[in-house]
């Protein structure tokens, strides 16, 4: 499990003037809709901007604190 407050930690470590809001999807702390917001994602593709976030969470995923995101993204 993963606290939003970790992910948005995660996130916020490369993008610190994003604005990242979370929905824990299924109650179970490891499914989660993240929707990032940071002008640092204009001109930038939306496959881009989501593995550049999904590069953010690897940690998480990987030792399984992180099963699954829906990911948003957008500049404003």
């Amino acid at each position: 499990m993963i606290t939003p407050q970790e992910i948005t930690s995660l996130i916020q470590a490369e993008y610190p003037n994003a604005k990242v809001d979370l929905l824990d999807k299924t109650g179970m702390s490891d499914h989660f809709i993240i929707r990032v917001v940071t002008p640092a994602f204009e001109g930038v593709g939306i496959m881009d901007r989501h593995r550049a976030v999904m590069k953010c969470l690897e940690p998480a995923m990987q030792d399984g604190r992180l099963h699954a995101v829906e990911l948003q993204t957008a500049t404003a």
